[in-house]
């Protein structure tokens, strides 16, 4: 049973263990904040899981619904379960996806990750209310007429990019308990890595870097591969609670 939680059990299994490589040693030493430890688990079956500090990520992977994967400029979803098992609420603040450990170095290294992105990793919640459109202030307003009007339409409105998701992400995380990011699950929470950089066959991995609020960070080579219909075996269960009267 891991350690200090108790909504939720983590199976671990011995023949399933892998060493990260150097490549991942590499963008630990460059990374800002504290430095943490990782330890990668690859799953026979479901996800990778990794282990930072008191952070437990299970289950990591990049769903698909299609055999042909995804082409560029499509999004993905990003499927994590995160438990904390340290005594301090700890946050997920930040994700960052390339397409090779290298091109996550380079990026630390030269501190502008913006270049070697392999998409923009943003926080989908279904069950937020939707913003609401603001309301046009009432009464009468000028119309700046002559120069002042070509001269505002002459100006270059920036280009923001449209996202589904929000790429401001924090996700806090109690201690002792869990966040559960899948969008397999209804009306739940979860990650989208939107506009992606190249084509994502079936097969293909991603390396993805989780920062913390604490200022860890996690990194793994995370595969394409599982589908969306949450029967394929996991590393980990969440007890249903008993209903009232039981």
């Amino acid at each position: 049973m891991a350690k200090g939680i108790r909504t939720a059990i983590t199976a671990r299994r011995a023949a399933a263990i892998a060493i990260a490589g150097a490549a991942a040693a590499a963008l630990s030493a460059c990374s800002a904040g504290n430095e943490t430890q990782t330890d990668m688990k690859v799953s026979a079956i479901a996800g990778v899981n990794v282990d930072a500090g008191d952070l437990a990520l299970r289950d990591l992977q990049v769903e698909f619904d299609s055999a042909a994967g995804y082409a560029a400029g499509e999004s993905a979803a990003l499927r994590v379960w995160i438990g904390n098992e340290g005594e301090q609420e700890v946050s997920l603040t930040g994700v960052a996806v390339f397409a090779s450990a290298e091109d996550a170095a380079e990026a630390a290294a030269v501190g502008d990750p913006e270049p070697y992105l392999a998409g923009t990793v943003t926080y989908v919640d279904p069950a937020a209310p939707a913003d609401e459109p603001s309301e046009s202030p009432s009464g009468d307003t000028e119309t700046p007429s002559g120069d002042a009007s070509e001269s505002a339409s002459e100006a270059p409105t920036p280009e923001e990019p449209e996202f589904e998701g929000d790429p401001a992400i924090d996700v806090p995380i109690a201690p002792s308990e869990y966040a559960r990011l899948d969008q397999g699950v209804e009306n739940g929470p979860y990650l989208l890595i939107e506009d992606l950089a190249a084509d994502l066959p079936v097969g293909d991995t991603l390396w993805i870097v989780f920062t913390f609020s604490d200022g860890s960070t996690a990194d793994a080579a995370i595969p394409t591969g599982q589908d969306l219909t949450g029967e394929e075996e996991r590393e980990y269960y969440e007890p249903q609670e008993e209903a009232e009267g039981h």
